[in-house]
């Protein structure tokens, strides 16, 4: 009898595989002489044209509800139909069904990208991990052992048990990268991580989706819309970004608002597939937007068209702020033991200065003033003070027409045609995107963004508001991760109990369902469960030595960026694990890839790699982090598990599901059953080897002993229990109707709350099943404040950091020469044939472009260095080079390269990957904290990589 392979024998599988492989070349029409399609391969199949053969692959056994529960960022996810014949995925199509919001509007259908649908070539190409690998020669050698699932697990159970016990459960981090789930995969991690007491790398500033400017205007990086309000928008302005690549699902929403008489505005330096759709393209130079809004914010303010009861009642421009110290005037220097966070407004009723009120943005009888000077007596005497908006329009006259144009490169009719057209219009909003946060200075950018939306009072309106990092989620699994063993919904209950004190004091101090959120978001990412990637590979990866550079490059610092980070973590700002000091010893990657993802990656293998004693990677394809890799463990695949995201983006508001459509392939398992076999085997050898327990950060005795009973809720939710821990979470959420027996048979629910978790509630709104989501009404229409310390919308920050470097408020700073002083910029963005690495070497996907990585670069640069199109070129700066195609496009702006991201490193000559010439400098004012709604947690406010102000030079290669 032949091995069975999860209860197939091998002939089983050949027969299987036989069919798999005909059907999926029957997808692209390549007929080749010889081939059968039949149930029973083997046997000769009596078909008499090949019109027969076609026919047959429109038969099939079942048909299963799946997704991609990858982070397709602002389009994730969309529901499929995948369709099955002897075991085996033939083809997947988009399920369309989904309901129209309202009969003037769009509907969402059909959803999908071409990704999608290929998918399940994906998963059955050679590319794919059959088994436990183990390393045999030098990191990234490619030499390798094949294990069995036991020996995989008992050897990395044994070195975790010995660096935990003896160095401490800190130096163990995970990566997952963009793959994030919130289903039994990623409960699994979480679980695993809060029970070893050892941290998940935060990637989210590390890649630039950050929305830092956002983040430090609103107290979160959150809030975002659904597409369908753009209908009710007068204009919709794609402001960097290029969703016709990057959205693929939901951008028909943009081109049909405009029969409904939106207009669509295209702000960006080269013409992209975005832009050829818009109603006007605004073509900028590379990294100036923040002085095209401060020039519009000039014209608005001149003009006397800006809205004054929407910046008095929901921003802090009327807050007072003195002269002398350009602070904040607060209660502090009023009285003796005044409070930090009480500030004071001048009233033009009573002509005295008055607090605004703290637990409503209603003003009622007050009316604060926006311009003045005013003498208050403070504890140190007399000082002048004034409304924040006089020093925004101090700000605002640099900022002439004429020199925001020699800026810009944009016409100053244009600028001052465009400000009064936002201005005057109902309601203007944005498409949101993941380019401003790469650039160095993209916090004043969006900041500067902000300020034109907000002076015309754009916010909380049908249509209106700022889109940034969209996203509704359902936590209840995170919530789940740190909740007691027992089964989910006792569980979850004692850990809400296990809050009820704190949230009771923090609520008795004026704390908004916000505030409290962001609250325990901050106190988690102090506890080391969650670390900033950015200073984990600053401190302990050798970026130092790239990131570190900003003083060489940025010409406004006035110290080394290293003192910033020293003060800021001293201070408790912000926080890296493990400490300065001790050194990571062991790196899980599961979801990333991070040798391809992280600008200056080079460093990391110097560096941080001879530090780690175990590293293990999690995956269904070999990536180039697979490849420098101690231990590769087989994943199963997106059609091979019960799962879901448990996030969307607000675009398209509803929640997928993806089922277990076939088994996992070859010795692949889910990541809920390799967790649970982990920390099984974890316990096991503890027991047998006599390690029973650890010291976790604080000191305090954790067990080995016990791992796999607690991680399984008391053996109520084993290894084998995947669509369980699906059903008995989903059925608690607080977001939608999760029935899964539903679920499975719909493949997606419509969200109906925002939650109180601490990424979606920063949509500040109620869903209402007959209307678009339109963010922030919670603050517009109900007056919540705003969860910063003002309170408000704040455009003033009077940080130490920020006013030391002369960024208090919204300004335009010249970008720095990052890399050296070359004439061409490199930008990017997100592919069109690929969601980051998974499709980047798929052969359908290969087969729509060049097939191999390019440079796209304008005519002129081209024919200035004598390039032609499709040669090899050398790009190089101060810090390395690497050779690319160049593919020269008329689209493309003089000065400006373009490199759309995610190739591997392999798809270069010397595994030389574009990203290793990115210096990425650290930005000072991202490691400022003490600022109550400027300290980091999951996702946001701790500093960022950056690669749109890279600087090269490309020369052909003889």
């Amino acid at each position: 009898m032949e091995k069975k392979d999860n209860g197939f024998t091998r002939r089983d599988f050949i027969k299987g595989a036989s069919f798999g492989v005909l059907t999926l070349s029957l997808g692209t029409l390549r007929f080749k002489g010889g081939e059968v399609f039949a149930q029973e391969p083997l046997k000769p199949y009596p078909y008499r044209t090949w019109e027969d053969l076609y026919k047959k692959q429109w038969t099939w056994d079942k048909v299963a509800k799946v997704t991609h529960p990858r982070n397709c960022w602002y389009q994730a996810h969309c529901s499929w139909d995948a369709f099955i014949k002897n075991g085996i995925i033939v083809r997947e199509e988009q399920t369309a069904d989904y309901p129209q919001t309202r009969p003037e509007l769009s509907d969402f259908n059909p959803r999908g990208c071409q990704k999608g649908a290929c998918y399940s070539a994906r998963m059955y190409d050679p590319t794919r991990i059959k088994y436990p690998l183990k390393r045999v020669g030098e990191r990234g050698e490619g030499k390798w052992k094949r294990l069995s699932w036991d020996e995989a697990l008992t050897e990395i159970a044994d070195t975790m048990i010995d660096i935990i016990a003896k160095e401490g459960p800190d130096t163990f981090l995970y990566d997952v990268g963009t793959n994030l789930s919130l289903g039994p995969q990623g409960l699994g991690l979480f679980r695993l991580c809060t029970l070893l007491d050892s941290g998940v790398l935060d990637c989210n500033p590390e890649i630039g989706d950050d929305h830092q400017g956002w983040a430090v205007t609103s107290g979160s990086m959150i809030g975002c819309g659904s597409a369908d309000n753009w209908f009710y928008s007068d204009i919709v302005l794609i402001w960097a970004g290029n969703p016709s690549y990057t959205g693929m699902p939901y951008s028909h929403f943009l081109w049909e608002a405009r029969y409904n008489g939106t207009r669509v505005i295209g702000i960006s330096p080269d013409y992209n597939a975005s832009v050829i759709h818009c109603d006007q393209w605004i073509p900028i130079n590379i990294g100036t937007d923040a002085a095209l809004a401060m020039g519009m914010a000039q014209v608005i303010v001149k003009e006397g068209l800006y809205n004054k009861e929407f910046i008095k009642e929901q921003t802090d421009m009327p807050f007072l702020v003195r002269d002398d110290t350009k602070q904040f005037l607060r209660e502090k220097d009023l009285k003796e033991n005044g409070r930090d966070d009480l500030f004071y407004i001048f009233d033009l009723k009573s002509q005295g200065i008055k607090e605004p009120p703290r637990a409503t943005l209603t003003l009622g009888d007050l009316d604060p003033a926006l311009e003045g000077s005013f003498e208050v007596e403070t504890i140190q005497g007399k000082v002048k003070v004034r409304p924040a908006f006089e020093f925004l329009k101090d700000k605002l006259k640099d900022y002439s027409l004429d020199r925001v144009s020699q800026i810009t490169g944009i016409n100053p009719t244009i600028i001052e045609s465009l400000a009064r057209d936002i201005a005057k219009a109902r309601t203007v909003t944005n498409v949101t995107n993941s380019c401003i946060s790469k650039f160095y200075h993209g916090d004043l950018i969006e900041r500067t963004q902000i300020l034109v939306l907000a002076l015309c009072g754009h916010f909380g309106k049908k249509g209106s508001g700022f889109n940034a990092f969209p996203m509704l989620i359902d936590d209840t699994n995170f919530r789940l991760a740190f909740a007691p063993p027992l089964p989910f919904k006792e569980a979850l209950a004692a850990f809400e109990k296990s809050f009820a004190e704190q949230v009771k004091d923090l609520k008795q101090a004026d704390y908004t369902d916000e505030m409290l959120s962001y609250e325990f978001g901050r106190r988690l990412e102090k506890t080391g469960i969650t670390v900033s990637n950015t200073l984990f590979w600053y401190v302990h990866g050798g970026l130092n030595e790239l990131s570190g550079r900003s003083k060489e490059w940025d010409k406004y610092l006035k110290r080394d960026v290293d003192e910033y980070v020293k003060e800021s973590l001293e201070k408790g700002w912000q926080n890296v694990f493990p400490a300065p000091g001790k050194e990571p010893r062991i790196l899980f990657e599961c979801g990333g890839n991070v040798i391809r993802r992280v600008r200056g990656y080079t460093a990391l293998l110097k560096t941080l790699w001879p530090k780690l004693h175990l590293i293990v990677t999690l995956d269904f394809r070999m990536g180039a982090t697979g490849l420098h890799s101690d231990y590769v463990l087989p994943a199963a695949g997106y059609y091979e598990k019960d799962d879901f995201a448990g996030w969307v983006g607000p675009y398209q508001p509803f929640f997928q599901v993806t089922t277990r459509a076939v088994e996992p392939l070859h010795e692949s398992k889910s990541e809920w059953e390799i967790h649970c076999l982990l920390a099984k085997k974890i316990q096991e050898r503890a027991k047998q080897r006599n390690i029973l327990t650890f010291k976790d950060k604080q000191g305090k005795e954790r067990r080995f002993d016990n791992l796999y009973d607690i991680l399984t809720y008391g053996r109520h939710y084993t290894e084998k229990d995947e669509e369980k821990v699906c059903r008995d979470s989903l059925a608690l959420s607080p977001c939608f109707k999760g029935d899964w027996k539903h679920l499975k048979e719909k493949g997606w629910v419509k969200w109906e709350d925002i939650g109180k978790g601490f990424f979606g509630i920063g949509n500040a709104t109620d869903i209402k099943p007959d209307e678009p989501i339109v963010p922030y009404t919670w603050h517009t229409d109900k007056k919540v404040p705003w969860p910063t310390l003002s309170r408000r919308m704040q455009f003033y920050i009077d940080q130490d950091f920020y006013l030391e470097l002369g960024e208090e408020l919204p300004i335009h700073k010249d970008p720095p020469i990052s890399g050296g002083n070359y004439p061409l910029t490199v930008t990017g963005g997100h592919t069109r044939w690929s969601i980051h690495s998974m499709w980047r070497d798929e052969a359908h996907m290969l087969r729509l472009q060049r097939g191999q990585p390019v440079m796209y670069m304008s005519v002129a640069d081209a024919q200035k260095r004598g390039i032609k199109d499709g040669e090899i070129v050398l790009v190089k700066n101060d810090i390395d080079s690497f050779e690319i195609m160049a593919k020269v496009a008329p689209a493309i702006r003089p000065g400006q390269v373009v490199i759309y991201h995610a190739w591997e490193q392999y798809q270069f000559k010397g595994h030389k990957l574009f990203q290793n010439l990115m210096p990425s400098p650290i930005k000072p004012t991202e490691l400022a904290g003490g600022y109550f709604h400027l300290g980091p947690f999951f996702g946001q406010l701790s500093p960022g990589q950056s690669d749109r102000d890279t600087r090269v030079e490309v020369t052909r290669i003889a």
